[in-house]
């Protein structure tokens, strides 16, 4: 929802005359709601934290001795601290204790002897366990002179208190056992494990330190970020936080997507549930610069807090490690060198791998494989509108551009929204529009660097299969398009699974897509290859270059034209335009279907002797001369199509050309193709497709052509004769379409043939 449709929908509704002013009010928060992604629910975010700690504790137990050295502590830290020191308890909870509850930040329950014997005890655990799982907070037990076998298993004491409470609270009984059976299953502290009491209270009041500034440091990441709690929560369920085995979880998506700050969140919002924590970003980079064995090194310091690992003691950091329940997050690994196994890390560890490459992850032995998709366009104009006007809605004046920005070239990609927003902030509105112009023609650079990491990691064969796509085949058939890679050497099987690994590509309903950003990158890659001249890149797409090397002489950088003839002006070719072409190997010069008829706008010397042999694929609509020329060897070709040609036959005179390759022949609507040649000639022919050439008089093989599969004579009028033969061996079946061949008297075909009359 734009602002202008905001403002409509909120005049509409202030100027309903039968609402009251509460109804108004409702109303237009409920339009606030809908144009930042539907209704908040208040009760799910979280409230605002207003202790450090909430101490859950039973009075008579540790008031006096454990709980004023604890408190004591923690006053001296400056650490903001909810004690309840009321003495005369009554049987429920109070609502005002629910909210204090709600409000603290980190959760200290002392478990001691008589903590199941108080009902007030067992609500605020109950309370607190809800707030964990809700809001993620942390919970810190503490096993005060109990066992905490006892607790998980309510034996003792915690037996004693619920046969008790088993006459009069039955309806919650269950429910404070599995509270109490949940959190002895939490790393917590052992009083009868740990030292001294003052070494215990000291020990806990660091972890809650460090646990406070963790806190603290992923609010700041997360501050401004958009539609992360999303992100959080489903990684959550794919973490199994409270399975006690090892789980490696894979966060996969194009650059820019948002993979590093989706796993700096939730390194920063869970990492206190672990023993240790380590993160390490720009995986990549960083092997590149310190070497694959100091990344190792790194992490595995950091989760054992050494400082400095000794080669002697490799061993017992192994073994350490192996005991050891840690949250691991390493960021942008897109090589299968890092050796990340479940074996290495203790139970309940968990390791996030961010990666743009998806078979690096699925190396990895990842668990589960999350995928970064693209925002959604509330959260999209959000982010830019924090970026570029820092509130949370675009300006007035700046809606339409906003929205131009956001649907057609940012395009719903973090990154691109993000730096956009920062480069158009303060800016005027005429160098808003002067932005969206060149943006029309180049990306931004800092996108242009971060998505082109991707295609670096590719192999040559690799590199011209995605340059081929982005250029020319978004939007095909995949199969179409795995046969044209194929015939052009590039296997395409193993090439496009690379390319969808790597987020590059990805195919819907049987056709190749790709992202706008990505292809756009694609584009800029090839016309870097020469600023100044097209004729000196690879791929050839734009009409008013390709007019630009018609008109003079191409060079042998050139691979690929492609050119709707319709979009460019009429032009004469230069006779020696195709001479230095020594690598092109594939010309398609296309016209919508229904436009075969009218005259080209390519319009050809008779000079032009030859077209290069590097040919694999040749179509060329309404192809001016009445042959090809005689100096072109089509030994390389697979695919020959010149629908609407002026073409009398292929080649001058008698002297056929052999076309070993050659699978496709469409020569249709060619009104004065008179012959063919000998389709022996042709041995791998799958397909002819001679459709409404009126004056073709017969059709020959003096060979088998066991190949064939498809023949298409629709509308020849003028065949007489039609001479085919297939060795009766052959196990394929083919279709024969002979509509509107009114003259046709002699047909010589083998059987295994089907006709279409």
């Amino acid at each position: 929802m734009s602002y202008r449709d905001f403002e409509k929908l909120h005049f509409r509704a202030s100027t309903k005359s039968r609402c009251s002013a509460r109804k108004v009010q409702r109303r237009q928060r409920n339009l606030v709601a809908a144009m930042w992604g539907g209704s908040c629910p208040i009760s799910m975010s979280p409230p605002t934290e207003k202790y450090d700690v909430f101490l859950s504790f039973r009075g008579e137990d540790t008031r006096d001795n454990f709980i004023s050295h604890l408190s004591a502590e923690l006053c001296r830290k400056n650490i903001k601290t909810f004690i309840d020191y009321r003495l005369d308890r009554g049987k429920e909870i109070s609502p005002a204790l629910y909210r204090e509850i709600e409000q603290s930040m980190i959760y200290v329950i002392i478990l001691s002897e008589h903590y199941a014997s108080s009902t007030w005890c067992m609500d605020e655990l109950t309370k607190i366990l809800e707030c964990k799982q809700i809001y993620g907070r942390d919970v810190i037990p503490v096993f005060y002179k109990v066992d905490p076998s006892n607790v998980r298993n309510q034996r003792e004491s915690f037996e004693e208190a619920f046969i008790e409470h088993q006459q009069r609270f039955r309806d919650k009984v269950d429910t404070w056992k599995d509270a109490l059976t949940q959190v002895a299953g939490l790393s917590g502290w052992d009083s009868q494990v740990t030292g001294p009491e003052h070494t215990l209270v000291t020990d806990i009041v660091e972890e809650i330190l460090k646990k406070k500034k963790n806190r603290h440091r992923f609010l700041s990441n997360c501050e401004g970020t958009i539609g992360m709690d999303k992100h959080i929560e489903q990684i959550k369920s794919l973490l199994h936080l409270e399975s006690p085995a090892v789980r490696i979880i894979g966060i996969w998506g194009m650059g820019g997507i948002g993979k590093t700050e989706i796993a700096r969140a939730i390194y920063h919002r869970f990492a206190t549930q672990f023993n240790s924590s380590s993160m390490i970003l720009n995986v990549e980079q960083e092997i590149k610069r310190v070497g694959l064995s100091n990344i190792h090194n790194k992490y595995i310091s950091e989760l054992l807090e050494e400082d400095k690992l000794s080669s002697k003691l490799q061993c017992s950091y192994v073994q350490r490690l192996r005991q050891t329940k840690v949250l691991l997050v390493l960021d942008d690994v897109n090589t299968s060198n890092l050796t990340i196994k479940h074996s290495n890390f203790g139970q309940g560890s968990r390791i996030i791998m961010t990666s743009r490459d998806k078979h690096v992850l699925k190396n990895a032995i990842s668990d589960e494989i999350y995928e970064v998709k693209e925002m959604c366009f509330q959260d999209s104009v959000q982010l830019f509108s924090l970026n570029a006007f820092k509130q949370n809605y675009p300006i007035k004046a700046y809606v339409d551009l906003s929205e131009k920005l956001v649907l057609n070239h940012a395009k719903r990609v973090p990154l691109v929204l993000k730096n956009l927003g920062l480069l158009l902030h303060g800016r005027t509105r005429d160098a808003w529009e002067s932005e969206l112009q060149k943006l029309q023609e180049f990306p931004d650079e800092d996108t242009f660097k971060v998505l082109k990491l991707s295609y670096d990691s590719l192999d040559d064969r690799q590199k011209n299969m995605f340059l081929d796509i982005a250029c020319f085949y978004t939007g095909h058939l995949v199969n179409d398009v795995a046969r044209t890679l194929d015939s052009c050497g590039f296997s395409a099987d193993i090439g496009m699974d690379v390319l969808k690994d790597k987020g590059l590509i990805f195919i819907s309903e049987g056709r190749i897509g790709m992202h706008y950003l990505i292809q756009k990158m694609g584009h800029e890659i090839v016309r870097w290859e020469c600023v100044d001249d097209p004729r000196n890149r690879t791929r050839l797409w734009n009409p008013e270059e390709i007019y630009h090397v018609l008109k003079n002489k191409g060079t042998n950088a050139i691979r690929c034209i492609f050119l709707d003839v319709c979009k460019i002006n009429k032009v004469q070719v230069h006779g020696k335009t195709f001479k230095k072409m020594s690598n092109l190997r594939i010309i398609q010069f296309y016209k919508p279907s229904g436009f075969w008829n009218d005259d080209s706008n390519v319009i050809l010397p008779e000079s032009l002797k030859s077209l290069p042999h590097t040919l694999v694929f040749l179509r060329w609509d309404n192809f001016s001369l009445k042959s090809l020329p005689l100096k072109f060897c089509p030994k390389n070709l697979v695919k020959l199509d010149m629908r609407g040609s002026n073409l009398e036959q292929l080649w001058e005179g008698d002297q056929d050309q052999v076309l070993p390759k050659l699978k496709r022949l469409d020569l249709s609507y060619s009104r004065k193709l008179t012959r063919v040649p000998d389709l022996s000639l042709c041995p791998n022919i799958e397909q002819i497709i001679l459709s409404g050439c009126v004056r073709l008089v017969d059709i020959y093989s003096s060979s088998f052509l066991n190949k064939l599969n498809f023949l298409c004579l629709h509308d020849c009028v003028e065949l007489r004769s039609l001479n085919l033969r297939r060795d009766g061996l052959s196990r394929s079946s083919g279709l024969v379409v002979l509509y509107g061949c009114v003259r046709l008297e002699l047909v010589v075909l083998v059987e295994s043939l089907y006709f279409l009359f």
